[in-house]
């Protein structure tokens, strides 16, 4: 049937039917590495994301990146968008636990914060970066210990940021500190293994604080439908 066969009320139903029904809006604490990835799975695996899903990841304009500046980032977005606050949105607050105990304060005192607001909390131990070593690396060739304390490697770069860097030595690289994301990093097969290898760490919140582990998978599973 031809674009003049239909009658209005056809024309109406289908353009409502390609409105998103579920926005999935993303604050992160970093500038760089986070916010493109999002944006990488976004584009690298489309095929995978429902036309009735949209994902939106909000800029960011400064280097503040406690967990209390990641969670306003996403209050003034949702006050300045008025669109952004029907029943079918997800918030969501993506920060890193580190190895300092003022971070520790700050997550914990964000959690109730991000629960009376139905903000959605994703929490890597020690760093984002664990999450992208899932990607490419068979986790279990890792001692856990090396991974957690992430010490310094040398001046620049502390373990796991090494690791990223020589396993993508040949394909590009990895340097979060350029930030360039390496979409490399982006497949099928490579989001299916995080998911699967992020399984063997802890993925509740409140444990996460104090052990390895990730909840990434979390929100890219309400992102990508594998």
């Amino acid at each position: 049937m031809g674009f003049q066969d239909k009658d209005l009320d056809s024309l109406t139903y289908l353009e409502e039917q390609l409105e998103p029904e579920r926005v999935v809006i993303i604050s992160c604490e970093g500038r760089n590495t986070e916010p493109e990835y999002f944006k990488a799975l976004v584009d690298e695996l489309s095929e995978h994301i429902s036309e009735l899903v949209e994902v939106k990841v909000i800029p960011k304009n400064d280097n503040a990146s406690e967990p209390k500046d990641v969670v306003r980032n996403l209050d003034v977005f949702l006050k300045d968008n008025f669109d952004f606050k029907t029943g079918y949105d997800e918030m969501w607050v993506v920060v890193d636990r580190e190895k300092v105990e003022q971070r520790k304060m700050g997550i914990l005192d964000v959690i109730p914060q991000c629960k009376k607001k139905n903000y959605k909390i994703i929490l890597t131990n020690p760093l984002f970066e664990f999450w992208l070593l899932l990607h490419i690396a068979d986790i279990s060739n890792y001692a856990f210990s090396d991974l957690y304390e992430n010490k310094k490697v040398n001046t620049k770069r502390r373990f796991i940021d090494k690791e990223l860097s020589n396993l993508l030595k040949t394909r590009g690289g990895y340097n979060k500190k350029k930030g360039k994301f390496n979409k490399i990093i982006i497949s099928e097969e490579n989001v299916r293994r995080a998911l699967k290898q992020e399984q063997e760490f802890e993925n509740d919140i409140v444990k996460i604080i104090d052990h390895l582990g990730s909840n990434v998978g979390t929100l890219v599973k309400r992102i990508l439908n594998f």
